[in-house]
């Protein structure tokens, strides 16, 4: 049996301290807190709000404003509290972070998250984002979304970023930030360069979605996935599948930010270390940083 907290108390510079009614009442997509039934709980000098979670695999920490959901599953890793599969998700962020450390744009009604990983298996090595990339990818098509993998950490929906992964790794212990625009996104003229992917978010009907149903349907399908699938794969099925699951695989595209920077060539696949196997004029080639667009 596991549980949904709602973190009660402040911890300075990492998160202000909510109660499940006004969180609830803090966004159209968090009404549904008001229908479950919340009981007070302390764990050493956290106050906390507590609701089960029947037949879920792990628990789920909500929290009100944060410097990042990473930072706050951080803090609860230290207190002991932060499991395997556990995950923070956050109403809205100060500083979140995406490739490279930018800044994540992080309003109300979306979906801020941090999970904790086993740090076993391909989580251990240099494809641990393209498993977590292909776990979330899947999760979104079973939900009818046409989700695919952008090389190397970012998810998108008809050819649209509506999010992106961040693995971070500190003592053994691996936490994925994992962002979707649920309800609103980034505008144009905000992203950062001209050849930026155009961002989207997954709700397009005057219907909100509930934030927290939605993670944890994802949650609960990654779970499902990796631990009856992806834990039995060789290194040749997991990138066979990440394959399948890629964005312009056989199309032109650009490269950024790489030893290859400013030149264009054709996607081929991946390669055994999760780099990406471009070829070229000249041959084939694998990069393991930047960034690729469709345009120059």
């Amino acid at each position: 049996m596991h549980t949904c907290f709602v973190l009660h108390n402040e911890i300075p510079d990492v998160v202000s301290g909510i109660t499940p009614e006004e969180m609830a009442n803090s966004h159209i997509c968090w009404e549904s807190l008001k229908k479950q039934s919340w009981e007070k709980s302390c764990f050493g000098n956290l106050s906390m709000h507590s609701s089960i979670l029947p037949y879920f695999p792990a628990n789920i920490y909500l929290c009100g404003e944060c410097s990042s959901a990473l930072d706050v599953a951080r803090i609860l890793h230290e207190k002991e509290l932060l499991e395997e599969w556990d995950s923070v998700l956050a109403l809205r962020q100060q500083s979140g972070r995406g490739q490279l450390r930018r800044a994540w744009d992080s309003p109300e009604g979306n979906i801020y998250a941090a999970m904790r990983l086993p740090a076993t298996g391909f989580f251990a090595n240099e494809l641990g984002s393209l498993v977590i990339g292909l776990l979330l990818a899947s999760a979104l098509q079973k939900l009818d979304y046409n989700a695919h993998i952008k090389w190397p950490n970012d998810i998108l929906v008809d050819d649209k970023k509506i999010g992106g992964i961040l693995l971070e790794e500190r003592s053994g212990v691996l936490v994925a930030g994992i962002g979707l625009n649920v309800h609103s996104h980034p505008p144009t003229e905000r992203l950062r360069n001209e050849w930026a992917v155009p961002a989207d978010c997954l709700c397009k009907k005057e219907q909100p979605v509930p934030v927290l149903q939605l993670w944890q349907t994802l949650v609960d399908y990654m779970h499902f996935c990796y631990n009856s699938l992806v834990v039995q794969y060789t290194t040749a099925k997991l990138i066979s599948s990440v394959e399948k699951q890629l964005a312009w695989l056989g199309r032109n595209v650009w490269i950024h930010g790489s030893d290859l920077i400013n030149r264009s060539g054709r996607i081929m696949g991946i390669s055994q270390d999760g780099g990406l196997r471009i070829r070229q004029k000249n041959g084939e080639k694998i990069i393991h940083s930047g960034s690729i667009s469709l345009h120059p």
